[in-house]
């Protein structure tokens, strides 16, 4: 089962085309509160040589995080997030991407997520999210 997405999203060039790999990203809700992915990070992700580039690796955590909030019907917009980077994050090898839904308060939502290679946690983030108002 894929996550599903806001109507308002699918125009999204990182979750809606092939932005990482070679294929779309899919989020697969792995719990009501968490979704996780597969992907192999091709060369256009690169920074430094056989890297992914720092920047895009808070993108794909940014992303992820968001597809969280889809399982949930929530439709939101990042507040804040915050990106620690453990190792290198490794091009042309299978990452674990996953997302976790933390606790909610009226508007504002909290998440965390992880990226995985070969058993090792590369990058870690934290986000505040800010629901959309209707209409």
């Amino acid at each position: 089962m894929v996550s599903s997405k806001a109507k308002s999203h699918c125009q999204c060039a990182v979750c809606c085309q092939p932005f990482f790999s070679e294929q779309c990203i899919e989020f697969i809700p792995t719990n009501t509160h968490s979704v996780q992915a597969t992907i192999v990070a091709t060369q256009e992700v690169q920074g430094y040589d056989g890297v992914m580039q720092g920047g895009l690796v808070t993108t794909l955590h940014d992303s992820a995080m968001l597809h969280c909030l889809f399982n949930l019907d929530i439709t939101a917009m990042t507040a804040s997030l915050e990106v620690r980077f453990h190792q290198p994050i490794p091009i042309g090898q299978t990452l674990y991407v996953q997302a976790r839904w933390v606790k909610s308060k009226r508007r504002l939502h909290w998440l965390s997520s992880e990226i995985w290679c070969n058993g090792v946690l590369c990058s870690s983030a934290s986000s505040r999210f800010m629901s959309l108002c209707d209409g």
